[in-house]
């Protein structure tokens, strides 16, 4: 079951890192605006990270396991590092902006954390009383 749990989000995390690659890519489309859309592309960066940060969390709590939460990471990652490589035409996915850099390494912060947040402890024994009263 973990390994079946293990592969499953890491499908999850292939799908969300796609999504909010894409995403990225029309906040650092409008980047070069104005200062307005600066704040407001941060504001969207943010969002995503606390998005991202909440789903890596429901993965090890929804597997209970840390597993499931690893296996999300990976596939963010994965997902991530091809998004880095370089086109056909030369160029790559994301840009030299600041809003990508900050995305980029926000990301691995933020399912580092989540990962290590995730770790599901076992319920402590309760203490019985013995005897009665």
């Amino acid at each position: 079951m973990t390994v079946l749990s293990f592969a499953v989000l890491s499908v999850a995390g292939l799908g969300v890192g796609v999504l909010s690659g894409f995403a990225m890519g029309w906040v650092s489309h409008f980047w070069d605006l104005g200062l307005t859309q600066q704040a407001v592309g941060l504001a969207a960066v943010v969002a995503q990270l606390v998005v991202l940060y909440t789903l890596c969390r429901l993965a090890g709590w929804g597997s209970r396991r840390q597993s499931g939460a690893v296996g999300f990471a990976v596939g963010y990652v994965a997902v991530m590092l091809v998004m880095l490589g370089y086109l056909t035409g030369g160029n790559i996915v994301f840009s030299a902006k600041l809003v990508n850099y900050v995305f980029l390494f926000g990301s691995m912060i933020a399912l580092a954390v989540g990962v290590m947040r995730s770790l599901v402890l076992p319920p402590r024994p309760t203490p019985t009383v013995t005897g009665a009263l």
